[in-house]
């Protein structure tokens, strides 16, 4: 865990709740040790009070300047599962010990921006060269969103231009990505204007109705024409990627990541709204967003969904944790599977770092639509089938005529206050580190009557050994302080900021 004090403690209890509720659900529990220190207690401190406590695997940390420190050691003594990644590459090998996964958005600007070079046509009819538009503001969280898009285009060969958008520069967005007319077109108009003029007498209504309809004419000509720019990847939040999605030219294909989610349209009124207006966009997120309502999440990790879309990513941050740890607390050099997050891939022989492949997304009619990448990865983007409709074709003739298929929308939702669920008490032994204790070393004290889970005989699941040596640190019980204001998570984790209705461009509420 964080330092006493540390801004990442409140993202960091989230990450533990998922690792908890994964824990407890996938019928090989482990004993969980949470590890807390004081502020002035060092990540070795930490790491000794792992060994001494007779841990078999370590989880975190989840800072990114401490996952840095980790991966430039030369060994460490335990197997790790960093939460982070170095913000740059390597200069050398990482210990053998220590593996890497994060949620971060530039990861997924990678990948998305892969899937729309793919998409693109191999040329312009009208322009010559397929071009994309990065449109991104001024803030930098987006920009580094914008640099990850510029870093996978450039490496694709894909001509780029990169838009920045402000208040003030919103409202000529339109003009500068719609078609411009050839001279020949231009000419055509100006044409039929001059014809106009001479038919009908100078300032009489027939005229100006007749200057309108040739307006108009010409406005319907530059609508249907092809764009100078194939597709836009939008570096922005949901509520300014609404404002500017608006702005775009139908034929574009709309590329995002999860910082334009706009939430769950089935739980909020503003969520179903962005949603419209983002109609046709393509993004990339963790499953866990999209793929429980309140009721499937319960049910699935026995405990309340986060409300937040943040808060979402961590909790399944650490249910993915809690699977690589168990796999690589037996050294697994080769380890793939789908969780929470996405699809994870590690080949420890070609890199630390867990490829993550997060979830492809479609906006479609209002509603987040889960699809294959080759699906989307097209010219033009093809209808996804809602799985609602898929179970409603699904039904025989029978069943279909003596069985109502409720729409998603009818489903009654368990109503959940935002809460960031601290780590239970009965679920982890708190470890606190303090260096400046000098109190002798005290016998480690079971926390409340335990329920113990037996684990498989092949398990691999993390325990302490009832003979472990007592060590130099102050083992006593000491939960988590619940929190009853929601905390800032610190922007290096990548999560989107949350914003409402009155945000104004650019200016998302933290």
């Amino acid at each position: 865990m964080p330092q006493d004090g540390s801004p990442f403690m409140a993202a960091a209890k989230i990450v533990c709740n998922g690792l908890t509720a994964a824990s407890k659900t996938s019928g090989q529990a482990a004993e969980i040790l949470l590890i807390e220190a004081t502020s002035s207690a060092s990540l070795d401190n930490q790491l000794e009070a792992a060994i001494a406590s007779g841990a078999d695997v370590v989880v975190g940390p989840l800072e990114r300047n401490a996952v840095t420190e980790l991966a430039y050691r030369e060994s460490l003594p335990l197997p790790t599962v960093a939460l982070n990644v170095p913000s740059q590459a390597l200069s050398g090998a990482a210990p053998e010990n220590l593996i890497m996964m994060s949620v971060s958005t530039e990861s997924e600007a990678n990948y998305i921006a892969g899937l729309a070079a793919k998409a693109l046509p191999a040329a312009s009819e009208r322009y010559g060269e397929a071009k994309v538009a990065i449109i991104t503001s001024s803030d930098a969280w987006e920009q580094r969103i914008a640099e990850a898009f510029e870093q996978t285009l450039a490496h694709a060969n894909v001509s780029y231009e990169v838009i920045e958008v402000t208040d003030e520069t919103l409202p000529t967005l339109q003009k500068r990505t719609e078609p411009t007319l050839t001279e020949e077109e231009e000419s055509v108009f100006q044409a039929k204007k001059a014809q106009a003029y001479k038919d009908y007498p100078a300032g009489t209504t027939a005229l100006k109705r007749r200057i309108a309809a040739i307006n108009a004419e010409r406005r319907a000509k530059i609508a249907t024409s092809e764009p100078p720019f194939q597709a836009a990847l939008l570096a922005l939040d949901a509520q300014s990627a609404s404002l500017v999605r608006n702005r775009l030219h139908q034929q574009m294909r709309i590329w995002a990541t999860s910082a334009s989610n706009p939430g769950d349209p089935r739980e909020s009124s503003t969520a179903s709204a962005l949603a419209y207006d983002l109609d046709k966009m393509v993004f990339s997120d963790c499953p866990i967003v999209v793929r429980y309502d309140a009721q499937g999440f319960t049910a699935r990790f026995e405990s309340a969904m986060p409300y937040s879309l943040a808060a979402k990513r961590l909790f399944a941050l650490g249910a993915d944790a809690y699977e690589l740890a168990r796999l690589w607390s037996s050294k697994e050099q080769r380890i793939q599977f789908d969780g929470e997050t996405g699809h994870l891939t590690l080949d420890r022989q070609l890199s630390p770092e867990v490829l993550r492949t997060p979830q492809t997304i479609v906006i479609q009619s209002g509603e987040l639509l889960e699809a294959e990448p080759e699906a989307v990865a097209q010219t033009r983007l093809p209808h996804i089938e809602s799985p609602d409709t898929a179970a409603v074709s699904g039904l025989t003739e029978s069943n279909a005529s003596t069985e109502a298929v409720s729409p998603a929308s009818d489903k009654p939702l368990v109503q959940v206050d935002e809460v960031f669920n601290d780590v239970r008490r009965t679920d982890v032994k708190s470890i606190v580190i303090d260096p400046q204790q000098s109190l002798p070393d005290p016998i480690p004290t079971p926390m409340l009557p335990a329920k113990p889970k037996p684990l498989p005989e092949n398990g691999t699941a993390a325990q302490m050994p009832s003979g472990a040596a007592p060590s130099p640190i102050s083992q006593d019980f000491a939960p988590l302080h619940r929190e009853t204001a929601v905390e800032t998570i610190p922007p290096e984790l990548s999560v989107e900021p949350q914003t409402d209705s009155a945000s104004t461009f650019g200016q998302p509420n933290h």
